[in-house]
């Protein structure tokens, strides 16, 4: 069986449909899905991850894994740093029903989810954003911001000045005249006068200060987050409103500073409008849930399953 590419999987599903998958995705769950705490082995020598994450859909009666490894330098080497497998199969019979390239779904998943973020936090007139990253993520979560927030102007950095003038130009060719981008030559000065900030990297420490964030302003937190690492300052927490995927993986993934965060199936329930004029941090570790998602949708527009 043939793997779904990259150019295959956006072909299908867009990021306005993946937005829109995870919103009803998470707007119907019901907790009887079955999504053990996922499986990682770091090898800190190569600065690698390798990673299992499991998942039973009771809904659509699907086993669904992905099996990924995660290499920090391979974007030195000019390789994929992220490379892997997600393998879907039937509930009731084993078929294998589909594979996926892993790290097109996890950038597509992990964007899509920002914009979900974005959608309920973010002030609806938000014009400007900021993006700190020039992976496959960072542009994820412009592409996702820009689904659902008439964005004029993107302030993009990066610690190499050739990858943020590389992701300039390929998002200059992609968005047209729609959006005017710009480099910066720090983290601070891309936030100064964003509305949005989305942070896609994996630097252990946090990459501005909690003065750096102006109030009302909403920061999607997509990169490496670990209990002794993290993209944002713990000093923005207490005067923030703080969003995770799950509360319990955030916890047992990013650290104890979660337990007070209100998850995305919470948030939808809420008044979420009332928290657009404050402060919002979305701090993502990535769930299986959202691969499920993203998977599901794909299957259903291949008409591989049933609608």
């Amino acid at each position: 069986m043939d793997v779904l590419t990259e150019t295959a999987i956006h072909h299908v599903l867009s990021m306005s449909e993946a937005i829109r998958a995870l919103h009803a995705g998470y707007a119907s769950y019901d907790g009887t899905d079955h999504h053990p705490p996922r499986t990682l082995l770091r090898v800190s020598e190569q600065d690698a991850t390798f990673g299992v994450m499991p998942y039973y859909s009771t809904r659509d009666n699907l086993y669904i894994v992905k099996v990924v490894s995660h290499h920090v330098f391979n974007r030195r080497r000019g390789r994929k740093s992220i490379n892997g497998l997600i393998i879907v199969q039937d509930g009731a019979t084993g078929e294998v029903k589909a594979q996926f390239d892993a790290a097109t779904i996890t950038a597509l998943r992990t964007g899509a989810t920002a914009g979900l973020a974005t959608d309920l936090l973010a002030r609806k007139n938000s014009k400007t954003l900021a993006v700190i990253g020039t992976g496959d993520q960072a542009a994820a979560a412009l592409d996702a911001v820009l689904c659902v927030r008439n964005i004029g102007r993107v302030a993009v950095y990066s610690r190499s000045k050739d990858n943020a003038g590389s992701f300039i130009d390929h998002a200059t060719e992609k968005y047209g005249r729609r959006v005017v981008f710009h480099g910066c030559e720090d983290a601070r000065a891309a936030l100064c006068g964003a509305d949005i900030v989305c942070t896609a990297t994996t630097c252990a420490e946090p990459l501005f200060s909690a003065d750096d964030v102006a109030q009302g302003v909403h920061v999607n937190a997509i990169g490496k987050h670990t209990p002794v690492s993290r993209e944002f300052p713990l000093e923005l927490v207490p005067r923030s409103i703080l969003l995770v995927e799950d509360r319990e993986a955030a916890i047992r993934e990013a650290g104890g500073y979660h337990r007070h965060a209100i998850s995305i199936p919470e948030m939808l329930q809420a008044e979420h409008r009332e928290y657009q004029s404050q402060t919002t941090i979305f701090s993502s570790v990535g769930t299986a849930f959202q691969d499920a998602c993203i998977c599901v949708a794909i299957l259903k527009k291949l008409q591989l399953l049933k609608t």
